[in-house]
């Protein structure tokens, strides 16, 4: 795993702290913003160290202090998408991923809350709300066809979640109530190689001994 001495020059300090695997962490929410005929607006993005690696992923990004999980997915939603909704228009939280991830040459843990919103068709989106960072790493915002999604996934695209192309069409029908494991298996090995070599919690110590 790689984390350089000074990870907080490469990511926000603001969002990310040092968890107690030695990686930077932070939560973060998204939004599955998924139509009656099961289009989903997904971004796509490069490492800021690597351009040649490239993904395609959800709107959405790191909670502030004490932000409300819905309402921190409401307020991505608009700054990357200008797709502007109240809190009580997210269904959800529908999911749940563990992610491990190299970005900007450090490797990150983010554990991510998805909502699910259903728009009846396709609408305009914008980019006037993207930060700085969205602007150097951030290639496009675009609606994708459930054939679109599943042909570039095929053809070895990196699509984030990994089952997200599979169900498209089942995210466009409704939720069920069940939650998902969005967590990717390779993650999910990863991070349990982790928790076994995690240091164990410190103690108090009774001051009577």
């Amino acid at each position: 795993m790689l984390v350089p001495e000074d990870w907080d020059q490469h990511l926000d300090s603001s969002e990310w702290s040092l968890g107690d695997d030695g990686l930077p962490f932070r939560t973060a929410a998204r939004v599955l913003v998924v139509t009656r005929d099961a289009d989903i607006l997904l971004l796509v993005g490069h490492d800021a160290a690597n351009p040649d690696h490239t993904w395609v992923f959800t709107p959405g990004g790191g909670l502030r202090p004490g932000e409300d999980p819905r309402a921190g997915a409401v307020r991505e939603l608009a700054e990357e998408s200008g797709i502007d909704v109240a809190p009580v228009d997210l269904e959800g939280p529908v999911a749940h991923r563990e992610a491990i991830f190299r970005f900007a040459s450090v490797t990150c843990r983010q554990d991510e809350l998805f909502f699910l919103l259903r728009l009846p068709t396709r609408c305009p989106v914008g980019k006037e709300g993207w930060t700085d960072l969205e602007r150097d790493v951030v290639d496009s915002i675009s609606w994708w066809s459930p054939h679109d999604l599943r042909v570039a996934q095929e053809r070895g695209r990196e699509i984030y979640p990994v089952r997200l192309p599979v169900l498209a069409r089942e995210l466009a029908a409704g939720w069920s109530g069940e939650p998902i494991d969005f967590t990717d298996p390779v993650d999910a090995e990863v991070l349990a190689e982790l928790s076994v070599h995690r240091p164990p919690a410190p103690t108090s110590k009774d001051p009577n001994d």
